[in-house]
């Protein structure tokens, strides 16, 4: 009898583990495995058409977007799931305005689906297995910062092309459609969903800023300029508007591969003579180095012969006994070149070197480094051209906005750059990225008076660059590189910063072919610099 109550004994203690381990399953499996099993039937019973890659972003320095900021409407149909192809076709078709017999022969093929953009925003009830949706467009009609940003195709270029391994996350979005258990048909009661794959989409973060490089691009078209501009931000070196024109369509690069109008040329990275704004560096070295001081004077004559070859001041004009201020402020081409007869050649290129000519600052898109002579090419004459920016030098819009902003800046050198980081899509930043370290060019004294010599530029009332003042107070250096001197053609340039009292924008403007530095550059710096501090 003991025995026997042992053995039931027994018994209900395993028949109660063993009812406790179902329980215990059970549980694990309905309540805290519940959704993954219930996300494992559905997709069972589901199937997914991609309709779209998904690609990062590239923003400014707010996290306000320069890619995918349009929409465009879509309307798409499941020919399975439609039980009036016929129905559906005139619907599509009015929506779409294409051909009827065109949608028609579609809905009737073997496809997953069938997609057409909406032109005709129209009220009609769509039948079950057609729907419309909302797909981001990648680049705008009105898009900005297009030789920045660039595009995407056949070929790249750009921060699109420099990034495109972070940017093409491989993520994509589809169309969820429901089907039966042997996914032989679809269940035409549950309609679809859009659904996101969970890859990780990864964005650039630039250091523009949307809301100045409209002011810019604004500017530029409203007087129809072929040049560019560059905009930095005097304290930390970042590239806060870049703007080239012509302009391109991302859309429809075709249009533009036999075109000679440079629409693809980023003018804001190109080399170009400098003209007068060069004499910036001529006056840093001549400083510096202790060859000139503000005390000595010089004869402005209108024309000065060295060894048979004769510069001439703009228009032949003299303006007699004048100092290093005067001359800048008049930009009088000959007492410039006796500042570099008594400056050096070798000091001259050595300063410029400081100043990041002939450096490469590692931007993330292509760009040209300036150039200088050798300086046996500087010997006789060649100090000439040396002084007043022609010959053998080039400079580009933004190593002229940086040089700018160096003297703003009290003599140091941020190094420009144009993206701080990888980011998500909530703006977390997932990567920094790298800046070059920050250098001394010149002593603060130096850039003192340099800062006011720009100050003279425009307000001296023989300044060159009067066109250029502002209601903040600006500063800055007219530029008239001679590109014909028989057809009178001059690059102009104008660059400066604002305000003057605690300067925050160095802005360089290029007008190709445009005039003289002071009738066309200089306006175009006072419209951009006003109506940016504004903002």
């Amino acid at each position: 009898m003991y025995h026997k109550d042992k053995r039931i004994t027994f018994l209900k203690v395993l028949l109660s583990i063993l009812i406790m381990a179902l329980v215990g399953r059970l549980f694990y499996i309905q309540i805290i495995k519940g959704e993954f099993y219930s996300q494992k039937a559905l997709e069972q019973k589901i199937r997914s058409f991609k309709i779209l890659d998904k690609r990062g972003e590239i923003y400014d320095r707010n996290m306000i977007p320069f890619t995918d900021r349009d929409y465009k409407e879509y309307i798409f149909a499941i020919p399975k799931m439609l039980s009036e192809k016929e129905k559906a076709a005139k619907i599509i078709s009015e929506i779409a305005e294409v051909n009827y017999e065109e949608v028609l022969n579609s809905l009737k093929s073997a496809k997953g689906y069938v997609k057409y953009e909406g032109k005709f925003n129209s009220n009609y009830k769509l039948p079950i297995g057609v729907f419309k949706l909302a797909l981001p467009e990648r680049y705008s009609h009105n898009s900005l910062a297009r030789h920045v940003i660039g595009y995407l195709g056949d070929k790249k270029m750009g921060l699109e092309d420099t990034f495109d391994e972070i940017l093409n996350s491989k993520g994509e979005d589809s169309i969820a459609v429901f089907t039966d258990g042997n996914r032989n048909d679809y269940i035409k009661g549950l309609g679809v969903r859009l659904r996101t794959s969970g890859k990780q989409v990864l964005g650039v973060k630039t250091t523009l800023d949307y809301h100045i490089q409209k002011v810019v691009e604004n500017v530029l078209d409203k007087h129809k300029i072929d040049g560019a501009v560059v905009v930095l931000d005097v304290k930390t070196g970042d590239i806060l508007a870049m703007a080239s024109r012509p302009n391109f369509d991302q859309n429809n690069i075709q249009a533009y591969l036999d075109s000679s109008n440079e629409e693809f040329i980023n003018k804001a990275v190109c080399g170009y003579p400098p003209g007068s704004i060069f004499k910036i560096i001529v006056a840093a070295a001549a400083l510096e180095y202790g060859k000139v001081n503000l005390e000595d004077t010089f004869y402005c004559s209108g024309s000065y012969d060295i060894n048979g070859v004769v510069f001439h001041d703009f228009k032949g004009e003299s303006h007699g006994i004048i100092n290093i201020v005067k001359g800048f402020a008049v930009s009088c081409n000959t007492t410039f070149i006796k500042i570099g007869q008594i400056t050096g050649a070798k000091n001259i290129l050595e300063m410029a070197r400081k100043f990041g000519i002939e450096s490469d600052d590692g931007l993330p898109i292509p760009e040209q480094i300036g150039r200088l002579p050798k300086l046996f090419d500087t010997y006789g004459a060649g100090i000439g051209n040396l002084s007043i920016g022609q010959g053998e030098v080039l400079m580009t819009p933004l190593q002229a906005a940086d040089i700018t902003a160096t003297i703003a800046n009290e003599g140091v050198r941020n190094v420009p750059q144009l993206a701080t980081a990888i980011v998500d899509e909530e703006g977390k930043e997932i990567k920094k990225l790298s800046q070059k370290k920050s250098y001394r060019v010149i002593s603060e004294r130096t850039a003192k008076i340099l800062k006011e010599m720009m100050r003279q530029v425009v307000v001296d009332p023989e300044g060159t660059g009067k066109k250029a003042e502002t209601i903040y107070g600006s500063a800055g250096k007219t530029g008239s590189a001679e590109v014909s001197k028989e057809l009178n053609i001059y690059h102009a340039w104008f660059i400066g910063f604002v305000p003057y009292d605690n300067p925050k924008y160095a802005i360089s403007i290029f007008v190709k072919n445009g005039d003289t530095g002071g009738t066309k550059a200089a306006p175009l710096f006072r419209e951009i610099a006003e109506e940016i501090m504004k903002y």
